[in-house]
């Protein structure tokens, strides 16, 4: 790292006290750059779990935040106390961009940022050997800063969490898409936009803002630098100026009319902005495998084509996965229940005579259950000939996977595409899809 970049946080964080709430793997990445590169006056660590950090002060109290001049707060942690001076809460993300934010492409959005993320960068590190990768991917952005100089060009993954404080925005912006999400969190869809749209917020003149249709309406200000990506689009074809590419099937690993939204962003920004050409964009569209868990092949067991596609947490998503795959016998739902509105997933299905067998898992699987047997008895009643679904309440991955062996023709294929969050009963969709290839 050239000295020119640590001197810049150095302005803000040098012979400061500073407190850090959350010491997971953000905030541990925190605490090991601050001892290892600024002369803080005091750290503390606010932190549930009984651990101990040798030269730290540990904290007890929320309370006691407030005794600091900075907070580095931890995505995810609420911030329901309204005792906590907000006005000192900072993180990774906020001095990160600060110091960093015209070599920032940022990327957010409910679905589809992390493989956004992967793409732009791979497709730029193939060009542009000084590119990095962090943020919500699982690289905690200090954890890169000793690989970062002045030409360095930072693929930023951004989720709301790290978004919803933040009061400086990157050069480059980008909201792929927005869905009710993280409820749970922001108790309405309202809160979680301004969340996200914090990314585009405290943008500057001159910076670029790309989004896609469903922000559309939340984008107000437009300039010439804000881009409707949708706009750009014609059936496989994305047309930028006076230039165009066609993406075919035999073009990409990635399958689905959402991954080419992805495909078309990540076209944007590597062809308009770092003048990457056609030929090479393609070559390295190409060489991108894709992530795991993300419409993922399985593998063939007895004649039936399973699919992990466990990153899905809300309908929209599994929606896209059928449509995608189009030959889907068996779907695979259900996980911890953050009241998101499933009505328009329930009528896909329905309207859908290939999904034939719906198994259920807890917590969502069994409001899903009520809600789309109410919907299905009004449409037998109304339509001769109509086939119901076959439903199957269960009570774990596992019960569901041998389910689905049992009831899954041969020839299709069972989707594990869950619409709904893993916490609760797996650490991470990572994990809850890990067992569901582990069970086939």
């Amino acid at each position: 790292m050239k000295n020119t970049i640590l001197e810049k946080f150095k302005e803000d964080l040098e012979d400061k006290k500073i407190a850090i709430w959350g010491l997971g793997k953000e905030g541990e990445s925190t605490l090991h750059f601050l001892q290892n590169n600024i002369n803080c006056k005091e750290i503390a660590v606010l932190e549930k779990r009984n651990i101990q950090v040798p030269g730290v002060t540990r904290l007890e109290k929320e309370e006691e935040l407030n005794n600091y001049e900075l907070i580095f707060k931890s995505p995810g942690i609420v911030v329901n106390n309204e005792k906590i001076c907000k006005e000192k809460i900072t993180s990774q993300t906020e001095e990160f961009i600060k110091v960093l934010r015209d070599q920032i492409i940022g990327i957010t959005g409910t679905k589809g940022k992390s493989t956004t993320s992967s793409l732009i960068y791979t497709i730029l590190k193939e060009y542009y050997p000084n590119t990095v990768l962090v943020g919500n991917i699982g690289v905690p952005c200090f954890n890169a800063i000793n690989e970062i100089n002045e030409d360095t060009k930072i693929v930023f993954e951004l989720s709301c969490h790290q978004l919803e404080f933040i009061k400086y925005s990157p050069h480059i912006a980008v909201i792929i898409n927005l869905y009710p999400e993280h409820l749970d969190h922001y108790k309405n869809f309202e809160n979680y936009v301004k969340a996200k749209f914090n990314i585009h917020k405290f943008q500057k003149e001159g910076d670029i803002f790309i989004y896609g249709k469903t922000c559309k309406r939340y984008v107000t200000n437009n300039t010439t630098t804000d881009i409707c990506i949708d706009d750009y689009i014609n059936n496989r074809t994305i047309k930028i100026d006076n230039d165009q590419i066609e993406i075919l099937d035999d073009d990409t690993n990635l399958i689905g009319q959402h991954n080419f939204y992805d495909i078309a962003i990540s076209y944007y920004i590597c062809h308009k902005i770092y003048r990457i050409s056609n030929e090479m964009f393609k070559t390295a569209l190409k060489q991108f495998k894709g992530l795991p868990h993300r419409l993922e092949y399985v593998g063939t067991e007895n004649g039936v084509m399973y699919y992990d596609d466990s990153i899905s947490t809300i309908g929209e998503t599994t929606i896209e996965g059928i449509k995608a795959l189009k030959n889907v016998n068996t779907l695979i739902l259900g996980g911890m229940d953050r009241k998101i509105d499933y009505s328009e997933l329930e009528e896909f299905i329905l309207a859908h005579v290939e999904v034939e067998n719906i198994i259920l898992m807890p917590e969502t699987g069994k409001r899903i259950f009520t809600e789309i047997k109410e919907k299905e008895n009004r449409i037998s009643n109304s339509r001769s000939g109509y086939t119901e679904k076959k439903y199957y309440l269960v009570n774990n991955l596992e019960e569901a996977v041998k389910k689905a062996k049992e009831v899954t023709k041969k020839n299709t294929i069972c989707l594990l595409s869950p619409a709904a969050a893993s916490y609760g009963f797996f650490k991470n969709f990572e994990e809850r899809g890990n067992r569901f290839k582990e069970l086939i």
